[in-house]
């Protein structure tokens, strides 16, 4: 289940090669990788998701780059904040199956359904969505009511991408990137809770 997820990939980080042959050596030791220690997750979830702001707040602040990984795509919500408040023209790379714009799912504002639409939360951060093979009519509703902070690129359209024009919302801005497992075609990752 996604709450092992965390744990699952610090035991395969362990397994994991260091030698990038295209850099013919080990990167890791011109840049430092490091994990934080595992906190005791707050609950309920808004709170787990403002502790992990809290997380990534301090990364930021001590000048090291925060990769955050995990069990499902609602930390997403936590993890954007500091990258939020400290830029103002923002953009967001979701590799996803599910454009995740509903506005909550069961109930749940914070849900792995609704991360995009909370990182949206922001009025100033902008969304391209490349890979979306799923998409609800609340979620259709509301990327035709935002066309300029929301672009799609179907997976149904791969063969026919134009990488210049997926790229284009990104030059010259930060650059949040934030990839859902289910992005995969179902034949490379078939074990995922919502394929």
């Amino acid at each position: 289940g996604t709450g092992g997820g965390p744990a699952a990939i610090l035991r395969a980080s362990q397994q994991l090669e260091l030698f990038d042959e295209e850099l013919w050596r080990e990167p890791y030791l011109d840049y430092g990788i490091a994990a934080i220690r595992e906190p005791e997750i707050a609950t309920p979830l808004e709170a787990a998701l403002s502790q992990l702001s809290g997380l990534v707040e301090q990364v930021l602040d001590s000048g090291r780059f925060p990769l955050v990984l995990g069990g499902e795509h609602s930390l997403t919500a936590g993890a954007i904040r500091p990258f939020a408040a400290s830029y103002k023209d923002l953009v967001v790379l979701q590799f996803d199956a599910h454009a995740d714009l509903r506005d909550g799912y069961l109930g749940e504002k914070y849900s792995h359904a609704s991360a995009m639409r909370r990182v949206l939360d922001h009025a100033h951060v902008e969304l391209v969505s490349v890979g979306i093979r799923a998409i609800s009519k609340e979620e259709a509703d509301y990327v035709d009511a935002h066309p300029k902070r929301v672009h799609i690129f179907w997976g149904k359209d791969q063969a026919s991408w134009d990488i210049e024009k997926i790229v284009a919302p990104l030059k010259g801005r930060p650059i949040y990137v934030t990839f859902d497992i289910d992005g995969l075609d179902g034949a490379v990752m078939p074990a995922t809770g919502t394929p």
